[in-house]
């Protein structure tokens, strides 16, 4: 497969961790820009789910994850408010939202001078959108939206049952990995 080399990784990692043949449209997938991780594994799922890729994309399942339903109460996710939002207005479960994030391993985020984000809506000039509680982004993540009032900037620490879990996502985030999200929560509307 031919794609942008700024896609290569997400997709050799696919590759890599899937059991079921790639769908047909992967080079179309990895040809759209700009696209980031998330929006890989979206596509992939939204455009081949008889695969049985879909169950793998999906966040990278793993045996010590739960269900968002399980975790509304955010057990171990913690948020740190770096900029009030309106306190009023909260999206609910369906709603797309519409986040600027960087994403950092916890060690790449406190134990280095200048912490670099491994994925950044911010770097690549471009909002992400995705529909809240849909399984498009990482639980933890969700969950953190979905406390965040609209305009609010927040940074999250997101312990690995709720990010990638015990295996990780290698090369990009380490087994057992505990993420730092910094998070902004710029729009939300229900989802049409």
């Amino acid at each position: 497969y031919r794609c942008p080399s700024r896609y290569r990784e997400c997709v050799a990692l696919l590759i890599h961790n899937s059991t079921t043949p790639l769908p047909t449209n992967i080079s179309r997938v990895c040809s759209s820009t700009p696209m980031n991780f998330f929006s890989i594994l979206s596509q992939l799922r939204s455009n081949d789910s008889s695969t049985g890729l879909a169950a793998e994309a999906a966040a990278v399942t793993d045996e010590s994850k739960k269900s968002l339903d399980d975790i509304t109460s955010a057990p171990g996710i913690l948020l740190k408010t770096l900029k009030a939002g309106d306190i009023t207005h909260y999206p609910q479960q369906g709603d797309r939202c519409s986040i600027h994030y960087e994403a950092y391993t916890e060690e790449g985020m406190y134990n280095s001078d200048n912490p670099t984000p491994f994925d950044s809506s911010r770097k690549r000039g471009q909002v992400f959108h995705f529909r809240l509680g849909g399984q498009q982004v990482i639980e933890g993540l969700n969950v953190a939206v979905s406390k965040m009032s609209l305009g609010e900037e927040v940074e999250a620490t997101i312990p690995f049952p709720y990010a990638y879990g015990v295996a990780g996502y290698p090369p990009v985030v380490p087994p057992r990995a505990t993420l730092v999200f910094r998070v902004e929560l710029i729009q939300f509307a229900p989802s049409a």
